[in-house]
């Protein structure tokens, strides 16, 4: 059985036009030396709760975005390149309890 691993990014994070946004990271963990070829899913919404979506590589070292902080601000601010990823029926996992 593959365990997963949740983490809600409590850093405040406002997009150009100072809009709030949220991000959770889902990671998939096995075994000593198994994490990058596991699943990686990051999950984002508007603080107003309209827009939802997921980025997710099916094998996390081919994520091209190793900078966290560049990927977060791509989404927040590059609405062409967001609404390739929007996903309304995430909402569902902001129903947990991150805090």
């Amino acid at each position: 059985m593959m365990r997963e691993y949740w983490s809600y990014d409590k850093t405040k994070r406002l997009d150009d036009e100072g809009n709030q946004w949220h991000f959770v990271s889902r990671r998939f963990l096995g075994g000593i030396g198994e994490s990058d070829n596991l699943p990686y899913e990051l999950y984002f919404r508007d603080d107003k709760r309209t827009e939802f979506g997921l980025l997710r590589f099916e094998k996390r070292k081919d994520n091209p975005y190793r900078n966290y902080e560049v990927l977060i601000n791509k989404i927040m601010n590059k609405v062409e390149f967001r609404k390739t990823l929007l996903k309304p029926e995430t909402e569902d996992v902001w129903n947990r309890n991150w805090k």
